[in-house]
């Protein structure tokens, strides 16, 4: 019996560690995702650099990034110079006019193919394995906290002819681009370049397949009566929450992190109390608008781009797949959402600086560019929950 006991606690504890480890290894997961996600999406040109060296260790890695990337059959048909020395780096900004900014950079790393090791049957593959290698070392030195920029060579003959002068190489090695490399000088927000323009499925000018099947998606809300929240950390969900207002004909949603839950007024007046800032987007829709919605959602990359990107510079709701639903009230709401509270404004007023106090931070609004924030107090009109 002691056996059989003592087996019985090992399998529960096994079993125990053996879910902790999955559970952890998801969350790792996610966590990894998001960090190379980000890293991929803030990626952009820098070509102005600090007057500062770049660390022999992250050179190192920046040549294993490049290294890590496929090639065909495993050719690896490339060969890298890195390039420190002023009079060559200026040799590299006369040979490319695109690369002009390498007489300012600590740094340039010329990506080459190196035809010996090329593809037999395919030798021009070279080009493609040169990118890969290329888009590696950019993705990288955005990582470290590198600025770079890519500047082409190849197949501009006159280019090719210039660098392979400058750096001596042989014939057989043969100059695909140079990333030029430094410390930026100043900070350069990325371009949001997603087009859905430039994506079809299955065919040329195939449409997007339907991705939610209504039936199972749409009719899960259920309208609840008793719904108790906890107010203190209800605005505290992970990544935040959404503030929606507008109408049928034109709305916008931008994500929130403060907020308030609250008896107003008496009569058993239930509020929500969100803020929003002078210049965003969303502020008109809930100056224009009686009734407003805030919404949970589990997709964090929603909150992420509702909370990056401007309603100014086009339709987020579309962009992200989301489908518009509208309440009694014609209150707008997505129906991917996790929970949805409609309320209808009974007070707002922008934030009067001559009436903070002294535990107010006065200094958030000094560099805060979307100007003082007003709070709208709503009367929850209805909750609904999946």
């Amino acid at each position: 019996m002691r056996i059989k006991h003592l087996i019985a606690v090992a399998l529960l504890v096994t079993s125990a560690l053996t879910a902790t480890a999955q559970n952890n290894n998801r969350q790792l997961s996610n966590g990894m995702e998001e960090i190379v996600l980000d890293n991929i999406l803030a990626r952009t040109s820098i070509r102005s650099y600090q007057d500062r060296p770049v660390e022999q260790d992250k050179i190192e890695k920046l040549l294993r990034a490049g290294m890590a990337a496929p090639s065909a059959v495993d050719k690896r048909p490339w060969h890298f110079i890195v390039v420190t020395d002023k009079q060559v780096l200026n040799g590299l900004a006369q040979a490319n006019p695109n690369a002009g900014m390498a007489a300012r950079a600590p740094l340039a790393i010329v990506v080459c193919g190196d035809k010996t090791k090329a593809l037999t049957r395919v030798p021009d593959y070279w080009v493609q394995d040169a990118s890969a290698a290329t888009q590696n070392i950019l993705l990288a030195a955005q990582g470290m906290g590198l600025g770079a920029v890519w500047t082409g060579t190849y197949p501009v003959t006159d280019r090719v002819e210039k660098v392979a002068l400058a750096l001596n190489l042989p014939e057989h090695i043969v100059p695909f681009c140079t990333i030029v490399i430094g410390y930026p000088e100043k900070y350069q927000a990325p371009k949001d370049k997603w087009d859905e323009g430039n994506i079809s499925y299955n065919t040329y000018g195939g449409k997007k397949p339907d991705a939610i099947e209504p039936e199972r998606t749409f009719h899960e809300f259920t309208v609840t009566e008793d719904f108790l929240l906890n107010p203190f950390n209800y605005f505290s969900q992970p990544g935040g929450m959404l503030v929606c207002a507008g109408n049928k004909e034109k709305s916008n949603a931008m994500t929130i992190g403060w907020g308030a839950l609250g008896n107003l007024w008496g009569h058993g007046t239930s509020t929500v109390t969100v803020y929003v800032a002078e210049k965003r987007f969303t502020r008109q829709f809930m100056e224009d608008n009686e009734y407003f919605t805030i919404m949970t959602f589990k997709d964090r990359d929603v909150l992420r781009y509702m909370g990056t990107k401007s309603g100014r510079d086009g339709d987020k709701a579309a962009a992200l797949g989301l489908h518009v639903a509208y309440t009694e009230n014609g209150t707008p709401y997505y129906q991917e959402a996790e929970c949805v509270i409609e309320c209808k404004t009974m007070y707002s007023q922008e934030f009067d600086p001559k009436h903070f106090r002294d535990d107010v931070p006065r200094d958030f609004y000094d560099g805060f560019s979307a100007g003082f924030h007003a709070f709208y107090i709503g009367k929850i009109v209805k909750a609904l929950k999946k």
